[in-house]
This record gives C-alpha cells, sequence and structure tokens, in this order.
C-alpha cells in the first residue's frame, strides 16, 4: 500500500492511539508525527484526519506534563478546525470545550 496511503496513516494514528492510552504517550508521539507529516503531505492541514492526528499531538504531550507544547498543537488544531467545519459547528463547540484550559 504505501506510506502516503490514507489506510497505512489511518492505522499508524490508531497505533498511536493505542499507545497513548497504555501510557506510552513518548512513543505515541513519535508515531503521530510521522502519520502527520504524510497526512499533511497527502490530505493538507484542514482534513479531519490531520485535525485528529494534530489534536491527538496535543493530547500526548498534555499526558507528559508538556503544556506548552500540548497548547501549540491544540491551537494549532482548533484555528484549522475552526476554518473547516465553523465557529457555530456543534463538533466545533465540542472540541474548543474540551481544550479550553489550554488555548
Amino acid at each position: 500500500m504505501g506510506e502516503e496511503n490514507v489506510v497505512t496513516f489511518e492505522t499508524r494514528y490508531l497505533l498511536g492511539v493505542m499507545l497513548r492510552n497504555n501510557g506510552e504517550s513518548e512513543k505515541a508521539i513519535k508515531v503521530y508525527e510521522k502519520c502527520l507529516s504524510v497526512q499533511m503531505k497527502v490530505l493538507g492541514e484542514d482534513h479531519k484526519l490531520t485535525l485528529m492526528t494534530l489534536m491527538s499531538l496535543g493530547l500526548a504531550y498534555d499526558s507528559l506534563g508538556n503544556y506548552e507544547k500540548a497548547s501549540e498543537y491544540y491551537e494549532r488544531g482548533s484555528e484549522a478546525e475552526e476554518e473547516v467545519v465553523g465557529e457555530k459547528s456543534s463538533e466545533y463547540t465540542l472540541h474548543r470545550g474540551e481544550y479550553r484550559d489550554y488555548l
């Protein structure tokens, strides 16, 4: 399938989620960063999968206590999400509420 195949980076994203949920945030960050670089190239920053990876990177850094780095990813994902789904979207409002302490 290759690195730029959607199934490949979706699977990689899910691996990152599993690692983070199992307390292996440092490993998850490496997986997410590789996934993000391919997503940015193939899908662009405003694609929903890319936004999910940005927010997941924020969560991973947050779990390590690196709140400054977490905030950078939350802000970046939040700004792109606002442009994609709109500020009045219930999805945007839900995510903004989840990360409001970091923005």
